[in-house]
């Protein structure tokens, strides 16, 4: 089979950080960690485990994040991980072989992979609070090296470890806990959107929005507009407008259930003024060209995770409001001083759990199935690429710079 790894070595990481300036194309090359390979197909490492053959494997920010160094060299994550990775846990796949404690009805059958490293695929008993709570995107034993009968090394998730594979290759390795069966009712195409929609469905869910009346949804990629679309389906009314510079994506913004789609000047002075007065707040200047706002909107979702939009999110959310972290970033230069000043509440959400909807626990894959079958979760535009294998390169770069292809999410596919 092939697939594809990422081992990066602190050589090559400093020496791209140098010439990826002169040359672009060095952090999609084996000197940054990415290669292709010939490889075995992996072993199931218990009888409770399958084997799946990948159909589509979706291209998720956080990867593109490695391999354009934007995680720092002493990055926290580097513990809840293990190289070289079999890259690749956005996905759907065909159950191709089971264990014996598998129900064999599994095989030949078309799922998506939950692909959360939890206590339950480990095979940890008794599992840690978050998992025995249905919070397995939260679970302690993520860098407990061998721990649990599956003996798997660090790592979050299916992508992120040593042992699994990933969904950026032929066939990987998945606990029957993590599969999650795709109705016949969904395409390849919308199935691939499965994980960013449970981020995104996950976030709105991890927040309150029942006295909202204005929210903003910063950025507008597939993290954004599954937000914008995430809380349109579980009800919400009020105003939702969506941030971005792009606008190319404004038509899917208003799409997938935005008011307004807002593109801002960039003097931070004109930034601010645009924000109060359409929210009614005031803003407060202090020295250095420093800005705060009294006021704002009622919650906001970072989905870029960038240190920019981190300390806007949180200076235009007003006092007591909700401000909910979706994109991953490491944090460094954020101002907290509107977390404790404006004693604003300040969440974060992380992957998919069992969540409680409607009278029902049911995990976020299911829930996102069941809302795209129903019509109430929007896909329509949101794939916009797909590349062959061994087109992993092109694959990386348009999803890299997607403005310059207008791309949105972009895919491998390996059903050809």
């Amino acid at each position: 089979m092939r697939a594809i790894y990422y081992n990066v070595n602190p050589l090559g990481w400093i020496t791209c950080k140098w010439l990826r300036h002169i040359w672009p194309g060095c952090l999609l090359s084996s000197l940054n960690g990415l290669t292709l390979r010939d490889t075995e197909r992996p072993s199931l490492p218990g009888d409770d485990w399958t084997l799946v053959r990948t159909a589509m494997g979706g291209i998720c920010g956080t990867d593109l994040a490695l391999l354009a160094q934007k995680q720092p060299p002493d990055s926290i994550l580097q513990a809840f991980g293990s190289m070289p990775m079999g890259f690749g846990h956005e996905n759907v796949a065909v159950v191709e072989e089971v264990g014996s404690a598998v129900d064999p009805s599994w095989r030949g059958r078309r799922v998506c992979v939950e692909p959360t490293l939890c206590c339950t695929v480990r095979g940890i008993d008794p599992p840690c609070p978050r998992c025995a709570a249905g919070q397995f995107g939260a679970c302690e034993k993520f860098a407990d090296p061998a721990t649990g009968a599956a003996g798997l090394p660090p790592g979050t998730s299916i992508g992120y470890n040593a042992a699994t594979g990933g969904a950026y290759g032929e066939f990987f390795l998945a606990h029957e806990s993590q599969l999650v069966g795709v109705p016949d009712e969904l395409s390849d195409e919308q199935a691939v959107l499965t994980d960013p929609l449970a981020c995104s469905l996950h976030a709105v869910m991890r927040t309150d929005v029942s006295q909202a009346r204005r929210v903003l949804v910063y950025g507008a990629g597939v993290l954004g507009l599954g937000v914008t679309t995430a809380l349109r389906a579980i009800g919400y009314r009020g105003r939702i407008d969506v941030l971005d510079i792009q606008s190319y994506l404004q038509p899917l913004a208003r799409a997938f259930g935005a008011d307004d789609f807002l593109i801002l000047p960039r003097r931070t002075s004109e930034r601010f003024a645009f924000i109060a007065e359409r929210t009614g707040g005031t803003v407060q200047r202090a020295r250095f060209g420093n800005y705060m706002l009294s006021g704002g909107y009622d919650v906001t979702f970072d989905c870029v995770g960038a240190v920019a939009s981190l300390n806007e999110s949180l200076r235009w959310t007003r006092s007591r409001g909700q401000m909910m972290m979706v994109g991953t970033g490491h944090g460094r230069g954020v101002d907290l001083t509107p977390v404790w000043f404006t004693e604003l509440n300040m969440l974060g959400a992380y992957g998919r759990q069992i969540e409680n909807y409607d009278g029902r626990r049911v995990g976020t894959y299911q829930l996102v199935h069941d809302f795209m079958r129903d019509g109430k979760l929007q896909t329509d535009g949101m794939l916009t690429h797909t590349f062959a294998l061994g087109d992993y390169k092109k694959a990386f770069a348009t999803a890299m710079h997607k403005a310059a292809h207008l791309a949105l999410k972009v895919a491998l596919d390996f059903r050809n």
